[in-house]
């Protein structure tokens, strides 16, 4: 049996569990103080984090020596295939720059590729957040100069949409699915033949989430864009929810607008924009897929719940609340540890 460290760094905190082979052993959500919060990834929040990680394996009675390999999750690297990826120098050089734009998940691999030469295991990630399956004819936009690219919550979407197959009686590859995660950002997306050929992510477009904008009218993001220096952090880290409300607890909006001491009309323009945009995907299977899965975090509030559930009566709607992140980080390394799947060069 081999002990695999599981790593997956989010923007408040990190997630940290061991797995023996794909039993897990303990789970730890580490958060970081709000001093730390907006101080950069590299080198601060990565050497933090780093040391919070070896902190909790030391409570925990795990010597460093004893794992056999790191699962991290992986964040805005190049485009890729899914799958299984051993960690080398160019992914960590990757991670490092922001390649595809910085998120705290970067730190992950960086963290995995020092503790695998450290301590002599070996480092993988999985589904990392740049899985690119989109179709061609999904990438064109109105302007020949901007291509439509895939960033998205790959890890937790494609976990979910294999047990969604499962629980139809199917093989992941034959099923016509839609997956939307909602969390503190929130992706949609279209699976068909085993491949994401489709997707929104709020951090650009696609319905708005928690704390990301999603989609806006583009005259007037310019003019936004144009009178502020920090538009970027307003789209990803001040928008949706948070945005309207100041808060990024959806249960306790839920709880003030049930008790009307907050205005309903954002909760419910949150809740319509993820419909909108799940019945937008019908056109990727020319009708309705198999299934609609819903994940995430959000799907735990049963306000939220019950409301989205009423907007989407034409689906077959499966619910998987919460993430699958960490299971699925380990599975895929145990995959390769055992043998059974050969780890993909970066």
């Amino acid at each position: 049996m081999s002990l695999i460290l599981v790593i997956n760094p989010g923007s408040t905190s990190t997630k940290v569990a061991v797995f023996r082979d794909t039993e897990e052993v303990f789970k730890k959500t580490i958060p970081l103080d709000d001093d730390m919060l907006d101080l950069p990834l590299f080198p601060d929040q990565y050497t933090i984090r780093k040391r919070q990680i070896v902190k909790e394996l030391d409570l925990n009675g795990v010597r460093p020596s004893d794992l056999a390999a790191v699962a991290a999750r992986g964040g805005r690297l190049k485009p890729l295939e899914s799958g299984v990826y051993r960690v080398n120098k160019e992914m960590v050089d990757d991670a490092r720059r922001g390649l595809q734009g910085m998120h705290p998940a970067n730190t992950a691999v960086v963290i995995a590729s020092e503790m695998a030469e450290e301590f002599g295991i070996q480092a993988f990630t999985v589904d990392p957040i740049s899985v690119d399956e989109l179709a061609e004819w999904a990438r064109y936009t109105g302007i020949n100069e901007i291509r439509r690219n895939s960033l998205s919550h790959a890890l937790n979407m494609k976990a979910v949409a294999r047990k969604a197959a499962t629980k139809l009686g199917k093989n992941y590859e034959d099923a016509k699915l839609i997956v939307a995660h909602l969390g503190g950002g929130s992706s949609v997306s279209a699976h068909s033949n085993g491949r994401m050929v489709d997707l929104y992510n709020s951090d650009k477009e696609g319905p708005f989430s928690v704390e990301r904008a999603g989609a806006l009218p583009s005259h007037e993001l310019a003019e936004f864009a144009r009178e502020r220096d920090d538009y970027l952090d307003y789209l990803t880290h001040r928008g949706g929810l948070f945005s309207h409300y100041g808060m990024r607890d959806v249960e306790s909006i839920a709880r003030r607008v049930m008790k009307e001491e907050i205005d309903s009309a954002p909760l419910e323009a949150y809740i319509y924009n993820i419909a909108k945009y799940s019945y937008s995907l019908l056109a990727v299977f020319d009708g309705f897929p198999d299934a609609l899965a819903l994940t995430g975090g959000v799907v735990k509030c049963d306000y939220v719940r019950e409301r989205l559930l009423s907007k989407l009566k034409g689906f077959r709607v499966l619910l998987f609340p919460g993430e699958y992140e960490m299971e699925s980080l380990a599975e895929g390394a145990h995959r390769v540890i055992s043998g059974s799947e050969d780890a993909l060069d970066y």
